[in-house]
């Protein structure tokens, strides 16, 4: 441990850490504040799996394009770790290191579980230019009361090799899987230092049985993982009775290992997911549970890993381990051969180690490596006769029989041994000769039919993954038709197949993109750039192109502008959308037409005294409600501008709305009331209350309820006939504007707290909620429904898409928005502002 620098991080708020210096080579225990946006580094998360995955691509530059974003967030977790005095232990320990002419190694102790999400592999150390789980051990540390000494092993390292393929999954193919794990540790087989043992189609029973031989040191899994984010919890994928997959739990699985006596020291999880773990419990992985139920090390993996990259990592990593070397440096070594993948190869960060305790060492070797059973020798044909270029069957004599059907079959046995590990060509060279001995042999016929077929599937799929490598998708995806039409479950060939037409489809929109975009037809450009992002998110914006279409369609220009002479409060379209109506500080309303000129005034009082905080016009556009601060709502006659009702409160009058049947009005009220009046008689029909003012009220399309909006920080839904209340919302502040979706079943709000929201109008559930820097004081809804328009402080109004919650459209005044309108086809909003103006624009992009 003088080697080591051991760090604790735990959490003390969103977004800040404490970083606590353990235990350093260079001594002493200093203490650092880390400050990181982990949801930004986790919401990139699938962006650094792409990256590592396609890592495989040439690139001339001496970073990669597609190291970047790899390196980019190596670099933010480097300078946030290190911090401060801390970074000052971590060189100092260096410093240590080198002169003892060792490694530093580093110990991660996550306290938080949202820090044990994050890719703490990838740290990037910007002065050195280098990666540190390439040069220094990387560990994550899991506390145990005790650590276990290392068990004497005397070689072979013995290897449980559990390989899962349930029906139902993306198929393995398992006689290759072992093929090439063999391959990769031939050295160390042949050297007698590793034993591998193979249990395929791994099931529990099966594995329970081979677990209770016992003996095992290491378990290693080929397969399937998962997470299952409901239980918290790790999965892998044995394979059920019937075939089809049983999803283990990381802690099912701890109770089965701990069958075996002694337990494995180490469990390998080639297995996708199997190191990720969940928001809630630091120790929710299948890696981390496993060690700290007992197992004194797992390496698992954080992503999708490459059936070369996990090779090489196995042949690394076991080589080292069975060298007798520590866990931590077979970590290292591990990485260091996947490097053997290209420059560019980025899967070496794919694995994550996890240690019990204080563990360095699994296993003490105490002798020299088994030596190998030497093979057996191999017979050989019969000679031909001279001349014939062929081996021909010798007749058996009656003595030479048996030795003869022997012969033959064990030319069927070898050839059958080296189809199952994958070497074809040697099994079609051995069936050839036996077929030449024996041309009636059935098994043997049979057994070459089906290795030549296995040969031209393998050829056919080395065309496909050829074409597929060099970017030729069209080659590519046809190559693995034909692989496809002669067996439908061959390999990966289904799954690289669709993501070769999935980056066709790509390519072909990218190019669309670009020619919609050199046409300067941005809304064009948005709609591809939005079906790339369904597709792939990484592709969504080549060239920054989609970005600029949002830039260039965000900011329309200005249709048309009001003079209004005074601060504008309320603004409201006719139905026919021809005129529109204006209410402010000057006690008046005024109405406009299309051209800005003003066909009507009505005076609720003495200007600069009186104020026009509402303003509505009425179904058949006839009539226009005004409400006022001298405390009364009044019906006004638009052809003749004369007063036809006028109703009163206890204070000032903040908001007004007709019904859509035209019979009735509402009215909001700084007296913590809202109303509902007969506008035939002036009567009133109806009263409910909040504890605050009253700021606005909305009729719902049915004309059966009405929403009100109030300073004591709630929304409320009332029923008309009855006044009772159906629905109450809250936001954290005032809550200044309230609007009903055209179908009735949703409003949307605004508020001082910089908000805007979408509730269910039946069960308050919010469903969308936007924001703007200050204030929102109005919102509407357009009449199709899918887009609300919000008026705000930030001397903004802006549109959005209520589906996805998207900025469409944002516009400007001089001064604070107050006031926003949809016209009745949509297409336009008019926006009211303290700078006196009242301003219309187009509601869409282009």
């Amino acid at each position: 441990m003088a080697t080591d620098l051991e760090l604790e991080i735990s959490g003390t708020r969103p977004g800040e850490y404490e970083v606590r210096v353990v235990h350093a080579a260079a001594g002493g225990e200093p203490e650092a504040t880390l400050r990181l946006d982990v949801d930004e580094l986790l919401a990139r998360r699938p962006e650094l799996e792409a990256t590592v995955l396609a890592s495989s691509v040439s690139a001339r530059r001496v970073v990669p394009a597609s190291e970047e974003p790899v390196r980019q967030v190596g670099q933010q977790l480097f300078k946030a770790l290190f911090t401060g005095p801390v970074y000052g232990s971590y060189r100092a320990s260096l410093g240590v290191a080198q002169e003892r002419q060792e490694r530093l190694r580093i110990v991660l102790r996550l306290e938080s579980p949202e820090l044990a999400l994050l890719p703490w592999e990838t740290l990037f150390d910007p002065e050195t230019g280098s990666y540190l789980c390439r040069h220094e051990p990387l560990v994550r540390h899991i506390p145990a009361p005790y650590t276990h000494e290392p068990p004497e092993v005397k070689p072979p390292l013995r290897i449980l090799v559990l390989i899962a393929s349930p029906r139902g999954l993306p198929p393995l193919d398992t006689d290759a899987e072992r093929a090439r794990l063999e391959k990769a540790l031939a050295g160390q087989l042949a050297a007698g230092r590793v034993e591998l043992t193979w249990l395929p189609q791994a099931g529990w029973d099966s594995v329970h049985e081979r677990l209770q031989e016992g003996g095992w040191h290491v378990l290693h899994f080929i397969g399937h993982g998962d997470y299952d984010a409901r239980a918290d919890e790790g999965l892998i994928a044995l394979v059920g009775d019937d075939g089809g997959a049983d999803m283990v739990e990381a802690s099912r699985l701890a109770d089965l290992l701990g069958e075996a006596e002694p337990t494995p020291q180490l469990v390998v999880l080639n297995s996708c997911a199997s190191a990720q773990g969940g928001a809630h419990d630091v120790f929710s992985s299948t890696g981390a549970a496993l060690v700290r139920s007992g197992i004194s090390a797992v390496a698992a993996m954080q992503f999708t890993v490459s059936d070369r990259a996990a090779l090489r990592f196995a042949q690394g990593f076991y080589t080292s381990l069975a060298n007798g070397h520590r866990i931590d440096d077979a970590a290292r070594s591990g990485r260091i051969a996947m490097l053997g993948g290209g420059r560019a190869a980025l899967e070496w960060i794919t694995p994550v180690l996890y240690v019990r305790g204080d563990t360095t060492r699994l296993f003490t070797f105490t002798g020299p490596p088994a030596p190998p059973a030497p093979p057996s020798p191999s017979p050989s044909p019969s000679p031909s006769p001279e001349g014939s270029g062929a081996v021909q069957p010798s007749p058996p004599q009656p003595e030479e029989e048996g030795r003869h059907h022997a012969q033959l079959r064990a030319l069927y046995v070898m050839a059958s041994a080296e189809l199952r590990v994958g070497h074809v060509d040697k099994a079609l060279d051995l069936l050839d000769d036996l077929l030449t001995l024996d041309p009636d042999n059935r098994d043997a016929a049979a057994l070459r039919e089906s290795a030549d077929r296995r040969r031209r599937l393998a050829e056919g799929y080395e065309r496909a993954v050829e074409a597929e490598g060099a970017g030729d998708w069209s080659a590519a995806i046809e190559a693995y038709d034909e692989v496809l039409r002669t067996q439908a479950d061959y390999r990966d060939a289904a799954v690289r197949q669709d993501t070769c037409r999935a980056r066709q489809r790509t390519a072909d929109l990218q190019d669309e993109l670009r020619y919609h975009a050199e046409a300067g037809q941005w809304r064009a450009v948005l709609e591809v750039g939005e079906e790339l992002g369904r597709i792939d998110p990484a592709a969504a914006d080549p060239d920054g192109l989609a970005t600029r279409a949002r830039e260039e369609l965000s900011h329309p220009p200005e249709a048309g502008r009001i003079d209004f002479g005074s601060e504008v409060y309320a603004v409201s379209w006719a139905p026919d959308g021809r005129s529109l109506a204006a209410g402010g500080s000057c006690a008046c309303a005024r109405v406009y037409d299309a051209e800005g000129e003003q066909q009507l005034e009505v005076t609720v009082g003495m200007p600069q005294v009186h104020w026009v905080y509402a303003v509505a016009f009425g179904p058949d556009g006839t009539r226009l409600v005004t409400g006022a601060d001298n405390n009364t709502a009044r019906l006004w006659d638009t052809g003749t501008g004369a007063e036809v009702l006028a109703v009163r409160h206890g204070k000032a009058v903040l908001g007004v709305a007709f019904s859509p049947d035209g019979t009735r009005i509402a009215t909001a009220s700084q007296d913590r009331t809202a109303r509902v009046w007969d506008v035939a008689t002036g009567s009133e029909i109806l009263e409910v209350g909040h504890e605050k003012a009253v700021f606005a009220v909305a009729f719902s399309p049915d004309g059966t309820q009405i929403a009100t909006a109030s300073q004591d920080q709630t929304a409320c839904v009332w029923d008309v006939a009855t006044g009772s209340k159906i629905v109450e919302v809250g936001h954290d502040d005032t809550v200044f504007g309230v609007a009903y979706s055209p179908d009735g079943t949703r409003i949307a709000t605004g508020s001082h707290d910089h908000t805007a929201r979408v509730w269910d109008a039946a069960t308050g559930r919010k469903v969308l909620q936007v924001g703007h820097d200050q204030t929102v004081f109005d919102v509407a809804y357009s009449p199709d429904g899918t887009r609300i328009a919000t008026a705000s402080h930030d001397r903004t109004a802006r549109v959005w898409d209520v589906a996805t919650g998207s900025k469409i459209v944002e516009v400007g005044h001089d001064d604070k928005v107050l006031a926003v309108a949809f016209s009745p086809d949509g297409t336009r909003i008019a926006s009211g502002s303290h700078d006196r103006t009242v301003r219309i624009w187009p509601a869409d992009t282009m």
